[in-house]
């Protein structure tokens, strides 16, 4: 059972999670700021906030130190499509309600985590990210007639053609995704400041 006492604690803990310059540079005031806001909030609700935090920004943090260029996209990309994967798999074993149960729950929360963490980039103006969208949605029925043809050949892979198609819709959910947000950076004037 964790006390309040035990929360700033863990917390430091896990800014370990960071890689060390960004932990240098900001986890000390990191802390401080949750021992602040524990002083004046919910416990529950200051570690439910942590919680997303810390899940949205570690892995985007600790992929921009071996990127070049920020901000980086990869992170609500990857949890959009965890979220399409998890709802075909639901779909796939709707059946079967234990598979549709954790499939939904599972699509419920990589959707959250892909909405929170795509409010929290920059709007994508950057042409070069959106340009080949055409080619994650083309991805996914190629895929999935890969899957069709083997089949058809007589490869007993039920699981590996389960990921495919898995795999198939996750790609085609970022194409589609990628596409709108080009339309909408190609559409909307830029506002000079």
């Amino acid at each position: 059972m964790t006390t309040d006492s035990n929360v700033p604690r863990i917390y430091r803990a896990l800014l370990r999670l960071y890689p060390r310059q960004f932990r240098a540079e900001y986890g000390a005031d990191m802390a401080v700021l949750l021992k602040n806001q524990l002083r004046d909030e919910p416990a529950w609700r200051v570690c439910g906030r942590a919680a997303i935090d810390l899940a949205i920004t570690v892995p985007t943090q600790q992929l921009e130190t071996h990127m070049t260029r920020t901000p980086n996209r990869t992170v609500p990309l990857i949890y959009t499509g965890l979220a399409v994967a998890a709802a075909a798999m639901a779909i796939v074993g709707g059946t079967n309600a234990g598979a549709f149960i954790v499939g939904l729950l599972l699509a419920f929360a990589a959707g959250v985590m892909a909405l929170i963490s795509w409010r929290r980039v920059l709007p994508l103006r950057d042409r070069d990210v959106t340009r080949h969208w055409w080619a994650f949605v083309l991805a996914g029925p190629v895929l999935i007639g890969a899957v069709i043809i083997a089949s058809g050949l007589g490869v007993e892979a039920w699981f590996l053609g389960i990921l495919c198609v898995l795999t198939a819709f996750a790609l085609t959910a970022i194409g589609l995704t990628l596409a709108v947000i080009r339309l909408v950076t190609t559409r909307t004037p830029s506002v000079s400041a």
